[in-house]
Parts: C-alpha cells; structure tokens; sequence
C-alpha cells in the first residue's frame, strides 16, 4: 500500500474523542442518539422482524445483549441485526454528499465489538467516528458506481474501521481488517431491490456489516488481507473513473472529520424527496389542482421521480417516490412513520392526490442531494412557486427540540416508554467517558421496559 494511504491508517488507529473539536464531539454524540432511536421501532418494519429470528435461530447465542430484542448473539450478528434495526424505516442518517448511510454501518460494528470484548465507551465513540471517516471518505472518492447502493457496496470496509478502531488494532492490523473486507465490497448489484420495491434494501448493510466485522476480528487474530485495500491495482480506488489515485488520496486524507458534515431526516423515507416533502408542508391538498416538481438530472433522482404506482411492496414503493410523498404531505400535513402504516397507507385519496404530481428531472445535475423547486396550481387557478433546501442538513439542522421528538415517536412506536428516549439521550452523551463495565451497564438498560 502506497505510504499516503499508510499514514491516514496510522492517524485513525490514534483517533480518541480528546482529540475532537466540541461541534465534533456533540455530532457523534447526536448520531449516535439518532440511531439508537430509530432503532427502537425497527422491528416493526416489514420483514424486519423475520430477519431478526433468523439471526437469532439459525446464528447461535453469544455474549453481545441486541438493544430493543431478547436476543444475545455472537457479535457479527449482533452487529448485522442491529444494522438492519437502525436502517429498518429508512430514517438514518445520510451524509448528503457522498450518498450514504453511517450510523448503520459504523455504530453497530462499534457497539458488538466493544460488548463482546470489553472495549470501553470512548473505544466505541472513537470507533463510530473512523467508521464514519472510512466510507464518507471512499464513498465520496470514488463517487456515484452504476448499480451500487454505496451503503451496501462499501459498507463493509466501514464497519471494518469502526471494529477495528474499536478493539484498539495496531495500524498493520487495522490494514488487515480492512483487506479482508475487501471482498464483501464493491458489488454492482445492489441497486435491484430499488428497481423492484424490495424491502430487502433494509438488510443490504447488514450483510456489509457482518462481513466488515468478520474481517476485523479475523484481522485481530492474525489473519492476513491485502495490503493494497484502497490504493492498489484492484483496490476500492481504482473504481474511480477518472483513475487518478493521487487526487483521491489527497481528498481521502485531507482534516476534517465527516461526522460533522451529516444529515438527520426528519421524514422516514429516500432523502432524495426530502425537498419536495419539505417544500409543501403548510398547503392543504384541497387548494390543489396539479403539483410539478423539479429535481436535478441524474439516475439517483430517476428513482424518486417515477409516476407513483404499486409494485407490491406498499412501504419501499411509497418511501421512494416524491408523488405519493407530496401527495401525503398535502392531504395529512407531515410525513411520519404514520404515514407508512394504514390508515394513511393506504389512503386513496393520497393515491389519487399522487397522480396530479408530476415530477421533472429539469435541473443541472449535481453531486449528492438538493434542493427542490415545486409549482403548485391551486384550484383557483393561481400559482405559487416555492423552493426548499435540504432539511435536517449541517446548513439547515433539525433542531434539538425535533431530534427529541423523533426519539421519543420511535421508542413508542417500538413500545417502550419516553423514559426510554431519555436513556438514549444521556447514553450518547456519557459514551466517551465510560469504562468497559459501565458501557455494557449502560446499553443494558437503555430499553428497560418500564411497568
């Protein structure tokens, strides 16, 4: 591996929550409470839960304690299905730029590992932040891949860095780690279960995960990958279709941590309609006749920007399509995790509404998401035009206030008590200062079931 890339290894291996700028602490702090919170309803997602008793029955027991479940499972399993809890509703995180989800790589490979070999809370904090840092950083180095969801496709290298910042693995090791994961990355196929509406796109990172986890423990005990992971012949690097490695590697390394740059959703569904949803909200669906609206070119709104119609799976059709979306945001005022189950489901008035949405892929292309520009014909004949930039990103954040009241509709919809949302809040903020005993004390009771 090329000394550039060697030393950004050595500078992850170094990363402790002392060395972070407050506006950085508070970031992992936040995702890591976002995370945990909408966690908290995935089993209620669909499909979810039966993904969970197969990771529970046919993977075996093991010492990690799986947060919102009964379950204790050996830790690449415990770190797959925690991943598919968090990314159950499609309302994690996003980092807008490089097009992916993190919390759901990073923080369930962390939080296993650091159960399951006695790490302490400031190991798990360290370890989300590289996690987040490798595939913010790749993602973005190699950019858009035809085919790949990059959550999915790159998802095991970082769930590797975050196993392996985690367990406090020397520089050769963490290299290691993250060769080993080489072979779960890259795939070109990820993208189908979009294409068909499959709720499958829940579980992708999960596989990414074990995978990346696997490869960390493995590394750890003396396994060997290869070196040249990220800047060899065939590494990760060479998918970037300019081939210039150097330029890459210069982006890859440059300060700064990702973290910071993140975006919570406020609305449960693809961000790419984030906008559109943000852009309507106060109209009232009977003052309108037709609703056009206008997003960049480009595939990744291509899969947003579809007449809506029914493919047979309700959830991903409607969480991936700014009509029925719009449309929902009119005739009920907000979009929520309500909104994904009946009545509003299957609301034909919404369906009906949907159809008089059109989408336009008329603005210039652009890396990442943006803004939305929307027409709305009134039945009176008057039109408004409204634009809206991305909600919940670093330039226009959910307020606390917001962040707490996701929390808190996500633990209830999970069945637990708002005592729960408070526990979340108060272990992110703890994290960094935890031993190892009070770590695992502390996840323990964060979904105590109050009576």
């Amino acid at each position: 591996m090329g000394e550039p890339a060697a030393d950004w290894t050595s500078a992850l291996c170094a990363t402790s929550p002392a060395s972070l700028t407050a506006r950085e602490r508070r970031a992992v702090e936040v995702l890591v409470a976002d995370a945990l919170g909408v966690a908290a309803a995935g089993q209620t997602a669909p499909g979810v839960a039966t993904a969970l008793s197969g990771w529970e029955q046919d993977l075996g027991q093991g010492p990690v304690r799986l947060p919102w479940t009964n379950a204790s499972l050996p830790a690449p399993a415990a770190a797959a299905a925690l991943s598919a809890l968090i990314h159950a509703w499609d309302f994690d995180d996003t980092h807008d730029s490089a097009v992916v989800h993190t919390s759901c790589v990073a923080l369930p490979a962390a939080l296993a590992v650091a159960s399951a070999h006695a790490r302490s809370g400031a190991d798990v904090f360290a370890g989300v932040l590289v996690g987040v840092q490798v595939l913010a950083r790749v993602s973005a180095a190699i950019g858009g891949q035809r085919g790949m969801i990059r959550t999915a496709g790159l998802g095991a290298l970082g769930a590797a860095a975050a196993a392996a910042r985690t367990l406090g693995l020397a520089p050769e090791q963490f290299t290691h780690a993250l060769g080993l994961a080489l072979s779960a990355t890259g795939s070109a196929m990820t993208r189908q279960v979009v294409a068909e509406g499959s709720p499958a796109k829940r579980l992708q990172p999960s596989f990414a995960v074990q995978a990346g986890v696997s490869a960390a423990l493995l590394a750890a005990r003396g396994a060997p990958g290869p070196t040249g992971w990220l800047d060899g012949e065939y590494g990760v690097l060479a998918l970037r279709a300019d081939g210039d490695t150097a330029g890459a590697l210069a982006g890859i390394r440059a300060p700064g941590w990702e973290v910071a740059g993140l975006s919570l959703k406020p609305y449960p569904a693809c961000r790419y309609t984030h906008a559109a949803i943000d852009a309507v909200l106060g109209v009232r669906a009977e003052e309108i006749e037709h609703v056009a609206v206008h997003v960049p070119a480009g595939p990744a709104y291509a899969l947003v920007a579809r007449p809506f119609r029914w493919r047979g799976q309700p959830v991903a059709d409607v969480q991936f399509s700014i009509p029925w979306l719009v449309a929902a945001a009119l005739r009920t005022g907000t979009v929520d995790l309500a909104s994904l189950r009946d009545p509003v489901l299957g609301d034909h008035r919404i369906e009906r509404l949907a159809a008089r949405v059109q989408v336009l892929q008329d603005l210039p292309a652009q890396v990442g998401m943006a803004p939305a520009e929307v027409e709305l014909v009134r039945t009176d004949g008057s039109v408004e035009r409204r634009r809206a930039d991305m909600p919940g990103s670093p330039e226009h954040p959910m307020t606390m206030a917001q962040v707490e009241a996701k929390t808190t509709a996500c633990v209830r919809i999970g069945g637990r008590g708002s005592g729960a949302a408070r526990r979340i809040s108060n272990f992110s903020t703890e994290l960094a200062e935890l031993d190892g005993a009070g770590f695992r004390t502390a996840l323990a009771m964060i979904d105590t079931q109050e009576s």
